[in-house]
């Protein structure tokens, strides 16, 4: 069964095509700052008919696309309403468009959650039919599987577990509600935090690791810090470390998982973050819970975009019984 899968990103986005095993022929990507829909629906469409040609393939052998948008977003309508990080994209129903003109079904759905579908059907979370995969890069979000089906919420913006407030009266999140765990653990956020804090000392060693511009500042500098030895690197990367671990227990104690899958920092840091996490962790969930849930690394690491929209469609298509 041939599949496309479409990742919209705030400077990216990508086409995939490929079938239900998760065998990729063939990828596109299209510069997505600062575009206006119009320019960019028509390029899909095109790019989506040559990737079909050079694999030897009509529209008509293809079965369904699905869409991995970042939210808000009304999911149940396919339709993108504000994404942040695209200002021009308002209330485009890039679903039924995409539908329209390439005659077939599509499938629309928050990105952090065809994250999760990725993982659980091509990743970690393989043979899973209870986990949670979050990203953990710019911001924070997350995919929830429970036994087996996908947790979406009254209207579909379950998951949104960056934006629990679990420090009352703490820091402003860029969603404006104080104290979000993304406020304290997002890449963002801890950048902007450390600007703030290093603002005047020019000479501090993070600063240079940042390329010796602190507007440079990123978690990768963080990281550097952390494996140099700076003491204000240690204390804030052990800080951040915690916080996460926190969140984990959170979800353990709800959600008993089998498994919670972490994006970006946990794959490319390893051990220098999943060993005080698994440390921490221990302190806010239940012994016989927490042993039983694995924390692990995503399997698909930066390749997951490819793999997102692919396994929307498999999914909603194994939902409808097709």
């Amino acid at each position: 069964m041939y599949l496309f899968g479409y990742d919209i990103g705030g400077t990216k986005l990508g086409i995939s095509l490929g079938t239900e095993d998760g065998t990729i022929l063939g990828m596109e990507r299209i510069p997505n700052k600062d575009t206006k829909p119009e320019v960019v629906l028509p390029e899909i469409v095109r790019l989506s008919r040559v990737l079909a040609e050079k694999a030897g393939l009509s529209l008509k052998d293809v079965r369904a696309f699905g869409i991995s948008s970042p939210g808000p977003a009304d999911y149940i309508n396919g339709i993108m309403t504000a994404p942040p990080n695209n200002p021009m994209w308002r209330n485009v129903p890039i679903r039924q468009y995409l539908s329209d003109q390439l005659g077939m079904e599509g499938f629309f759905e928050n990105d952090a959650n065809c994250g999760a579908l990725a993982e659980g059907l091509f990743g970690a979370g393989k043979g899973c039919r209870d986990f949670v995969y979050l990203t953990m890069s710019t911001g924070i979000g997350a995919g929830i599987v429970a036994g087996g089906h996908l947790v979406r919420g009254a209207d579909g913006s379950a998951g949104e577990f960056g934006h629990m407030a679990l420090f009352p009266n703490g820091r402003k999140c860029n969603c404006g509600i104080q104290g979000c765990y993304e406020a304290y653990c997002g890449g963002r956020a801890i950048a902007e935090r450390i600007k703030e804090e290093l603002k005047d000392q020019p000479d501090h060693p993070l600063i240079a690791l940042a390329g010796g511009n602190l507007n440079n500042m990123d978690l990768v500098a963080l990281e550097k810090g952390v494996r140099a030895g700076d003491s204000y690197s240690c204390r804030l990367w052990d800080e951040m470390c915690e916080k996460n671990a926190q969140a984990y227990g959170i979800l353990m104690m709800i959600f008993n998982p089998e498994k919670i899958i972490l994006g970006t920092i946990a794959w490319a840091a390893g051990d220098l973050f999943m060993e005080p996490v698994k440390k921490y962790v221990k302190r806010y969930a239940w012994k016989h819970i927490a042993d039983r849930c694995e924390i692990v690394p995503s399997a698909l690491k930066r390749d997951i975009s490819s793999y997102a929209g692919l396994a929307c469609c498999c999914y909603y298509l194994n939902e409808k019984g097709k």
